[in-house]
C-alpha cells in the first residue's frame, strides 16, 4: 500500500540515524533547493524497496544516497563562499553565505593551520615552534574543498596547509563579530528572587543541571533546595560542577561562631559586602554555603547578595572620574595571620575594577576587611579614598541587594568573582547557626558551562565570570 513519502521518512528517522541526518540537513542547508532536486525521491523508493531487498542492502543504498546528498549540499555551500586575496598576498577576504565579511591576515592563517604537521589531531595542540615558520608569509593559492580552506604560502617556508571552514568562521576577528560576542558574554541583571532548583533534579537530570549552571552563569547566584543536612554534602553539590578548589581553609569549611575566630566570618559580627580570599592571585570562583542548622532562637544572620558588576557600571555612569580612579589606582589586599595551624602571609595589589581593551568591566575586587595599607604615590591617596567611599556608598544604597535567610537544607551557590555577599549580625540566644562551605575554581566552572553549551549545540557563549579574561 502506498504511503506518503514525507511520513515514511519521518517514521524511519526514529530508527535510522542516517535518514534523520538527511532530513535535518535538507531543512537547514539547502535553502531554495528542493529535496527532489537532490535525488531524495530515489532514496524514498529505496525505502519501500528495502522491505524486499533486506535491511542490510537497504542500508548500503541509503548510505550511498546520503553521501551523494551531502556532497551536493557541501558543493552548494562552498560555491556560495567568495574568496579574495589582496594584491600583496597578505590578507584573505571571505564573504560568507550569510553576508558576513571576514578578513584574515596571512600570518594569522599560518599560525592557525590545522594540517597534521602543524597541529596534533587528537590533542588539538600546535606542533611547530614559532621560530620555524616564515614571519612574513604570502598567500600564493587558496581554495575550498571538503569543508576546509586549503592554503599555499609562498616565501622561505612555502607551507601547504588547511583550516576547517566552520572553525574559521567561528574565530573570525572582525569588529562586528567581536562586538557581537562581547554582547553575548554580557551578564544579566537579576530581577526578583534568586533562582531556585532542587538538589534531586540537578543530581539526576542533565537538563536540570544545565539550566542550573546557566542560571549561575547568567545571574551569578542560585539556591539549591532539599540538600540533605549532612556533613560534606556541600562537596557533593560542588562536584556536580567541578572538583573542589582547596584553599588555606581546606576543602570543606564550617561557618559558625567560635571564641577565637581565624576569620571574621567565624564569629557573630556583621559582615559587610565582600568577596572571599581576594589576596590570592586567583581568588576562589564559585562559593557554596550549605545551611546545616539555623535554630529558631537565632536572631539576625540573614545573608545578602549584590552584583558588583551592576554597581560598578552605576559608578561609571554617575561618577566617571571616581570610576577611572578605581580602575587606575591599585588597592592592597592581604591575609597575615601566624596564630593558626597553617600560618599565612599573603599580599596582593590590584585595582578594584579591571577593564578589557574595549573598556568593558571584566573584574571587580572588593573586600574591605581584607585590605592592607594603601601603597601608591602621595598625589593619588586623597582621590583614591574619595572614589573608594563613593563606591562603598553606592553598594550600601543599591536597590539590587537581595536578602535571604537560609533555611536548613538550602545551599547558596554564587560567583565569588562577581557577586558580593554579606551577613547581618546575629545573636544565638542559646541556639545554633551552622553553615558548611567550599569553593569551585572559576575557570573550571566556566569551562563546564561552555562544554555543555557546545555539546548541546546551543551556539551560545558563556557569560563573563569576573576572572579578568578580556573576552
Amino acid at each position: 500500500m502506498y504511503r506518503c513519502p514525507v511520513m515514511a521518512v519521518r517514521n524511519l528517522t526514529r530508527w535510522c540515524p542516517r535518514i534523520s541526518m538527511l532530513t535535518q540537513t535538507s531543512s537547514r542547508s539547502l535553502g531554495a533547493v528542493s529535496i527532489s532536486q537532490c535525488g531524495v525521491q530515489k532514496l524514498l523508493r529505496n525505502v519501500v524497496y528495502g522491505q524486499f531487498i533486506g535491511i542490510q542492502q537497504f542500508g548500503k543504498r541509503m548510505s550511498t544516497g546520503v553521501r551523494t546528498f551531502q556532497k551536493l549540499t557541501e558543493a552548494k555551500a562552498n560555491a556560495d563562499i567568495e574568496l579574495n586575496v589582496t594584491s600583496e598576498g597578505d590578507v584573505l577576504q571571505v564573504l560568507w553565505p550569510d553576508g558576513q565579511l571576514s578578513r584574515f591576515n596571512s600570518i594569522w592563517l599560518r599560525h592557525n593551520c590545522h594540517c597534521s604537521i602543524c597541529k596534533q589531531e587528537h590533542s588539538g595542540q600546535k606542533l611547530f615552534e614559532n621560530t620555524q615558520i616564515d614571519q612574513n608569509p604570502t598567500l600564493s593559492e587558496v581554495k575550498i574543498a571538503d569543508g576546509c580552506l586549503y592554503v599555499i604560502w609562498s616565501g622561505v617556508e612555502g607551507h601547504r596547509g588547511k583550516i576547517p571552514l566552520d572553525w574559521l568562521k567561528l574565530n573570525c576577528y572582525s569588529e562586528n563579530n567581536r562586538r557581537r560576542q562581547a554582547q553575548e558574554r554580557a551578564t544579566k541583571k537579576l530581577k526578583g528572587e534568586i533562582p531556585r532548583i532542587s538538589y534531586k533534579d540537578i543530581s539526576s537530570d542533565d537538563d536540570s543541571l544545565f539550566r542550573w549552571l546557566c542560571d549561575i552563569n547568567d545571574y551569578g547566584v542560585t539556591l539549591v533546595t532539599d540538600v540533605p543536612a549532612e556533613d560534606n554534602q556541600v562537596g557533593k553539590v560542588a562536584q556536580l560542577i567541578a572538583p573542589i578548589q582547596r584553599t588555606m581553609y581546606g576543602e570543606i569549611f564550617d561557618v559558625q561562631s567560635t571564641p577565637k575566630p581565624i576569620n571574621v566570618a567565624y564569629s557573630s559580627t556583621k559582615l559587610g559586602f565582600h568577596m572571599d580570599l581576594v589576596y590570592y592571585e586567583s581568588p576562589p570562583g564559585l562559593q557554596l554555603l550549605h545551611c546545616m542548622r539555623f535554630d529558631p532562637e537565632v536572631t539576625g544572620g540573614d545573608s545578602l547578595f549584590l552584583d558588583s558588576f551592576q554597581v560598578a557600571a552605576e559608578l561609571r555612569e554617575k561618577y566617571p572620574k571616581y570610576f577611572d580612579t578605581l580602575v587606575r589606582v591599585p588597592a592592597t589586599f592581604q591575609k597575615i595571620h601566624f596564630d593558626r595551624d597553617w600560618p599565612v602571609y599573603m599580599k596582593y595589589q590590584r585595582p578594584h575594577i579591571i577593564l578589557n581593551p574595549n573598556k568593558e568591566i571584566v573584574c571587580v575586587t572588593w573586600a574591605p576587611a581584607f585590605e592592607g595599607s594603601l601603597q601608591v604615590p602621595e598625589d593619588e591617596v586623597k582621590g583614591y579614598y574619595e572614589a573608594y567611599h563613593t563606591f562603598a556608598q553606592l553598594l550600601e544604597e543599591s536597590d539590587l541587594k537581595i536578602q535571604q535567610k537560609l533555611q536548613p537544607g538550602e545551599c547558596a551557590v554564587f560567583n565569588n568573582r562577581r557577586i558580593l555577599h554579606a551577613r547581618q549580625e546575629f545573636n544565638l540566644n542559646g541556639g545554633h547557626r551552622h553553615l558548611q562551605g567550599c569553593y569551585v575554581n572559576i575557570d573550571e566552572f566556566k569551562s563546564r558551562v561552555q562544554v555543555m553549551m557546545t555539546m548541546r549545540g546551543t551556539g551560545r557563549l558563556a557569560k563573563r565570570v569576573g576572572n579578568q579574561c578580556f573576552l
